[in-house]
């Protein structure tokens, strides 16, 4: 009995030191004065990084007129605020934080046994102090080592800051999601009013959307918000803040969130900068950078006005409008609808033919004037049908493509393959998948879609003779770390002969074709498309370039719904003719005709009764002959062989 008693008091006494030396080293590695190694230290310095911000130029060097980024950042004075905009924050955040030095032990106790209880790290414990130092010095990775990093950071600056320091500090570093970073900041874009004015249903609202600015996005998530409000407000019942009155009156506080925050055009800038430069947004807006754009103030307000008489907000559809530069491939125009970031991969639906049917087709030795029998045709298990079951019979390809024959487009994929066709559409920079190997890929049918971006870049490239290269929102890039250029690459998608035909294809078909609506907005080639069905239309597509700019135009269906069929493909070339007249984007200036291409003169009758494309013999009557554009890659050959190199070289060289 002794001997049991003895080593039950060994064992207690043992885990009592190990647990004694367990805490005390943790204490020690969380002691500010303490450094092990490497370990951060506290700057300051970087406290101030709520003047930290992103200026975006536009084309002629002025800022962009939003509250965002121009060089005056709105910065909150903490003695300007009403106190129920302070406990709004700290009754969600840290309700002991006049009371703890930075730490809360109370708190970390309690979500330990709560994760532990759920087996997960569901509930944190970060003061605001905590949060502060994580923002300002520290990753998002999850270790211990930044935890305990993160702990004595916070215990050092409360050594150093005065509670309301590190309460003003913090409210103008937040993050409320779309780039909006500080409470001023957040107060002018979402209410049209600077912080002080605030209501409490307002300040409530902005400290329930920093816990997760998606989640509780109030433009895209706002009956999340509405909930984590009425948590805000319980909680600052619970603590005393605010009277049973108040919180009954700024529960029944209708908000109205300002649809004008972060445009679409700035949004771009901010993803597509960071993508390049591989990094997140917040390391974007520590730099302290000055972007210099392409933006265009004239053409992007001829936009708006189009979006506004043809997609207006009201419509049943999600609209949105590109403009890229053709040679530097920068965005001058991104416009929208709605108030959210949108370029989401969709079916492209007959745009996508140029690029998987005719592009190949064209590089492999067709022409413009080969002929396709457009008619009912069955490939295996798959039945494609031209829109309204309209099948001309014989016609050429240009004839198909202005008339975007389904028929026609399937066929070409299938003569000139999958593998070729794919690796074609890739070198245009579009997505396609592996799983997307079939033939109704010529039709649009793929797993995942296409962005608008990708596909007005791919026509873009026909525009720039078959030489593609990446868009770019950002000219240039001047920060605290220098200056920063990108380097623009090019490769070649297809032959420049390649890409003049088709060019010349297009314009037609914004003549006389699906997209004809342009036919009077000067030198333009066009291409439409429509993704539905008879009960309605999910994706409308309508895209133009001109010498100097690629216009795309998007129309899509809400999730779970349908656009009237009365809207298609063609509707969108209501705003880019209006875009052309009223931006002045049209043009008589033609587009650079390659040596690569040139006039012909072919047999007609041959054309005609067989089908086959033959330049005309020498001796041919002229009556018996047409003119066409064609590549000097794969030129046709003339079905009497005999007489060609007499009559070559004493008639058609001569001419």
């Amino acid at each position: 009995m002794k001997r049991s008693v003895k080593i039950t008091l060994i064992c207690v006494t043992v885990f009592i030191v190990m647990i004694s030396l367990t805490v005390g080293f943790l204490f020690l590695l969380i002691e500010p004065e303490f450094k092990l190694f490497d370990s951060t230290t506290l700057d300051t310095d970087k406290l101030a990084s709520y003047s930290n911000t992103v200026t975006i130029l536009d084309i002629n060097g002025d800022p962009l007129d939003d509250a965002l980024y121009d060089s005056n950042k709105i910065f909150v004075d903490i003695d300007d605020l009403h106190d129920y905009t302070l406990n709004a924050f700290i009754a969600i955040e840290d309700k002991r934080f006049y009371k703890h030095d930075g730490i809360d032990y109370k708190r970390m106790a309690s979500a330990l046994i709560s994760n532990i209880k759920s087996r997960g790290f569901r509930e944190g414990a970060s003061t605001i102090t905590q949060q502060l130092i994580k923002n300002t010095h520290l990753s998002n990775e999850k270790t211990l080592k930044r935890k305990l990093t993160e702990i004595r950071l916070a215990r050092a600056l409360e050594r150093v800051y005065d509670k309301n320091e590190i309460l003003e500090s913090y409210l103008n570093i937040l993050y409320f999601g779309s780039g909006i970073r500080g409470l001023g900041t957040a107060s002018r874009v979402m209410f049209g009013k600077p912080a002080s004015e605030l209501t409490l249903a307002q300040s409530a609202a902005l400290a329930s959307i920093i816990n997760n600015p998606s989640k509780y996005s109030p433009y895209n998530n706002p009956q999340n918000l509405a909930k984590r409000k009425e948590l805000v407000l319980g909680q600052m019942l619970d603590q005393g803040y605010i009277t049973a009155v108040e919180y009954s009156a700024a529960l029944d506080e209708r908000l109205t969130f300002n649809k004008d925050k972060q445009s679409q055009y700035i949004s771009g800038v901010l993803k597509n900068t960071c993508e390049k430069l591989n990094c997140s947004e917040k390391a974007l807006f520590n730099k302290n950078v000055t972007i210099k754009t392409a933006y265009d103030k004239n053409i992007s307000f001829a936009a708006r006005q189009a979006l506004s008489q043809y997609a207006a907000n009201d419509q049943d559809y999600i609209a949105r409008v590109l403009i890229l530069d053709n040679a530097t491939g920068n965005a001058v125009c991104d416009e929208t609808n709605t108030t959210g970031y949108i370029d989401p991969r969709r079916s492209p639906a007959s745009a996508i033919k140029p690029f998987i049917s005719y592009a190949p087709s064209l590089e492999n030795g067709a022409n413009p004037l080969s002929q396709i029998a457009d008619e009912p045709t069955v490939f295996g298990d798959y039945s494609p049908r031209n829109y309204k079951d309209v099948y001309r019979g014989y016609i050429s390809l240009k004839d198909c493509l202005i008339y975007s024959s389904n028929i026609a487009a399937v066929k070409l994929l299938r003569q000139t393959g999958l593998d070729n066709a794919i690796s074609t559409a890739r070198a245009f920079g579009l997505t396609v998948d592996d799983s997307d190997r079939s033939l109704s890929l010529a039709l649009g049918g793929m797993s995942r879609g296409l962005t608008l971006t990708e596909l007005a870049n791919a026509y873009r490239t026909l525009a720039n003779g078959g030489i593609y290269s990446p868009v770019y929102y950002a000219q240039a890039i001047n920060s605290l770390d220098g200056n920063s250029i990108f380097t623009i690459t090019r490769r070649r998608a297809v032959g420049e002969d390649t890409a003049y035909l088709l060019t010349d294809m297009l314009c037609e078909c914004a003549q006389t074709g699906t997209a004809k609506k342009l036919k009077y907005s000067g030198t333009v080639a066009a291409k439409t498309g429509t993704n539905g069905d008879e009960n309605g239309n999910y994706d409308c597509y309508g895209i133009a370039y001109t010498p100097k700019y690629t216009v795309a135009v998007w129309f899509g269906a809400p999730p779970d719904g349908k656009i009237d069929n009365k809207i298609t493909g063609a509707s969108c070339c209501n705003i880019i003719k209006y875009i052309c007249d009223n931006a002045k984007l049209g043009t008589d200036e033609r587009f650079d005709m390659p040596n690569s291409v040139a006039y012909y003169e072919i047999d007609a009758t041959e054309l005609a009764e067989s089908h086959e494309v033959y330049l005309a013999d020498p001796t041919l009557p002229k009556r018996y002959r047409m003119r066409a554009l064609l590549s000097k890659r794969h030129l046709p050959i003339r079905k009497s062989i005999d007489i060609v190199d007499f009559y070559d070289r004493l008639v058609w060289e001569e001419n």
